[in-house]
C-alpha cells in the first residue's frame, strides 16, 4: 500500500482499500460563468491560477466531491474513499449527481495516466493529502489545488475547503453561503442542545495496525472539529498525544484513559469494527459504559461526520445533537 493509502488506513473510517469504477460522465456540469476568471487561489504549494471556468473536474481529493457537488459541479472523476457507494459518492450527495456517472479512482495510488485520461481542466486535492512532488506531478496535467497552509494533511475544515472549491470555480459567493448556511445550523444545534455546551467527548475506533491499539480523534481532525462546533471539547490528553497528527494511537492497555471523556462516540466503518472495539479488554468497565454514555454509530453516519463536509455534515446535525444530549441527559 502507498505512503498516501496508508494515511488513509489511518482516517480511521475505511472498510476496504478496494475500489469501484464506472464509466465517466459524458455531460460534465460546467462552473458557471458567475466568477472571475483567471483566478488565483493560495493554497500550501504557492499559488495556481485557474485561467477560466472548469469543464472538466477531478475531484482527487477523498473528500473533495462533496464541496464540488455542492457547488453546482459534477466531476468527472471522483476518488474513492469508504463504503463502495455508487460513484463514490454517499446518499447525501447523490442528488447533485443529476443522473451523471463520474469515473471512480481508486483509494491508492492514482497515476497520471488516469488523471490524463480525464482530460481535466482543474484538480481539486484539498484532501489528497498532496506532497510537493505529488503535486508538482499532478500540476503538469492541469491546475491542482492543495489544501490551504496551516492544518495537517487531511485535517482542512469544512468552511475553508469549501471556500477554496469556491475561488477554484468561479462560485465564491455560493461558497460563502454553504458556510454561512451551515454555521448557523451550528449555532442553532449548540442553542437547541445546552446540555453538550462544555461536555469532553471521544471519538474512537479500533486500530487498522493491531490489536494492541485503539484510536482517539484529536481537535486537528473533522470530526471532533465538528464535536467542538456543538458546543463540547476534547481532552487535552488526547492533544497532547496526537502531537502534530489528527489522531493518537492508544494502546488498549490504556484504555481507561477513556475515562476523561463525558461521553464515547464509536466512529467506525462495520459492525465488526464495532464489535471489535467494544470486545476490548477493559471496556465494560469504562466510566462512560458503566453510565450509558455511550453513542454508537452506524455506517452511513460515521461516513458523514469522517466527510464533514457541506452536504454531509446538515445529515449529521439531523441526529447526532440528539443523540449525544440524550445519552448526556
Amino acid at each position: 500500500m502507498s505512503a498516501v493509502a496508508a494515511s488513509l488506513v489511518a482516517l480511521l473510517v475505511l472498510a476496504a482499500c478496494g475500489s469501484g469504477s464506472s464509466g465517466g460522465s459524458s455531460s460534465p456540469t460546467t462552473a458557471g460563468s458567475g466568477g472571475a476568471f483567471p483566478a488565483t487561489v493560495t493554497h500550501k504549494f504557492g499559488t495556481t491560477t485557474v485561467p477560466a471556468a472548469p469543464q472538466r473536474v477531478v475531484s482527487l481529493g477523498y473528500t473533495d466531491q462533496d464541496a464540488i457537488l455542492a457547488l453546482g459541479v459534477v466531476p468527472v472523476g471522483i476518488r474513492e474513499f469508504t463504503g463502495n457507494q455508487p460513484s463514490a459518492t454517499w446518499p447525501w450527495a447523490q442528488p447533485k449527481l443529476a443522473g451523471q456517472t463520474p469515473t471512480v479512482l481508486p483509494v491508492g495510488d492514482v497515476s497520471t495516466e488516469a488523471i490524463a485520461a480525464l482530460r481535466p481542466d482543474l484538480i481539486v486535492g484539498i484532501s489528497a493529502g498532496l506532497t510537493q512532488e505529488t503535486y508538482d506531478t499532478y500540476s503538469k496535467i492541469a491546475p491542482t489545488i492543495a489544501q490551504p497552509s496551516g492544518f495537517v494533511d487531511y485535517g482542512t475544515p469544512w468552511q475553508d475547503a469549501t471556500r477554496l472549491t469556491g475561488q477554484a470555480l468561479g462560485k465564491s459567493a455560493e461558497a460563502d453561503k454553504l458556510v454561512s448556511d451551515l454555521e448557523a445550523r451550528f449555532a442553532q444545534v449548540k442553542q437547541q442542545y445546552p446540555a453538550l455546551v462544555g461536555k469532553s467527548v471521544a471519538g474512537v475506533r479500533p486500530s487498522s495496525n493491531d490489536n494492541a491499539s485503539f484510536f482517539v480523534w484529536g481537535s486537528q481532525d473533522l470530526r471532533a472539529r465538528a464535536f467542538e462546533a456543538m458546543g463540547m471539547v476534547t481532552p487535552p490528553e488526547f492533544n497532547q498525544l496526537a502531537g502534530n497528527q489528527f489522531y493518537a494511537t492508544i494502546s488498549t492497555e490504556e484504555l481507561s484513559k477513556l475515562d476523561q471523556a463525558d461521553v464515547l462516540v464509536l466512529i467506525t466503518s462495520s459492525a465488526q469494527e464495532r464489535q471489535t472495539f467494544e470486545s476490548l479488554p477493559g471496556y465494560a468497565n469504562l466510566k462512560a459504559v458503566k453510565e450509558g454514555k455511550v453513542v454508537v454509530l452506524d455506517d452511513e453516519q460515521s461516513a458523514a461526520l469522517s466527510f464533514s463536509s457541506a452536504l454531509s455534515l446538515p445529515s449529521v446535525l439531523d441526529t447526532l445533537p440528539g443523540q449525544l444530549a440524550a445519552k448526556l441527559g
